[in-house]
């Protein structure tokens, strides 16, 4: 369910179904392939645009395969100011991503961008499978990414 509740109120009932429609196929598949998004297209009678519509308003959603990692690199105010765009930077350039939001292609790592995990005190921070890093400086990234592939 969308963090928004009164959003989530307001959508009409099919964009509700289709909702937990999607968020089904995801727990299924980690993401929300392309096949299963045309299928479900034609099974429920409306547009793909209308499912990216969906998909691109929520969050929670992914339409590619998350890496075996997940980073998210906090963009709150406290974190921004204090650097978070370069650790992004950084992650980014280590991982040879192509854009934000991405998965390096050797499936290692996905980073993401969010906004305000709350840990304000440790900023900038990077939350890596469920754990803060915090305090974290852009030129500590390869120790970190380092870390991660020793553990696998």
């Amino acid at each position: 369910m969308p963090a928004d509740l009164k959003e989530w109120e307001q959508l009409p009932e099919s964009d509700k179904l289709l909702i937990n429609v999607l968020n089904q196929i995801q727990k299924d598949h980690g993401y929300i392939p392309r096949d299963q998004l045309f299928e479900l297209s034609e099974k429920a009678g409306v547009s793909e645009s209308q499912l990216h519509g969906l998909i691109s308003f929520f969050n929670s959603f992914r339409s590619c395969r998350a890496g075996h990692h997940k980073l998210s690199v906090c963009y709150g105010t406290a974190c921004y100011a204090r650097g978070a765009s370069l650790i992004n930077d950084r992650l980014t350039d280590e991982l040879e991503l192509k854009n934000d939001n991405d998965t390096s292609a050797d499936g290692f790592a996905t980073v993401e961008r969010v906004y305000c995990v709350g840990a304000c005190s440790q900023a900038p921070l990077v939350v890596v499978d469920g754990k803060i890093n915090g305090k974290l400086k852009s030129y500590q990234v390869p120790h970190l990414l380092d870390k991660l592939r020793k553990h696998e």
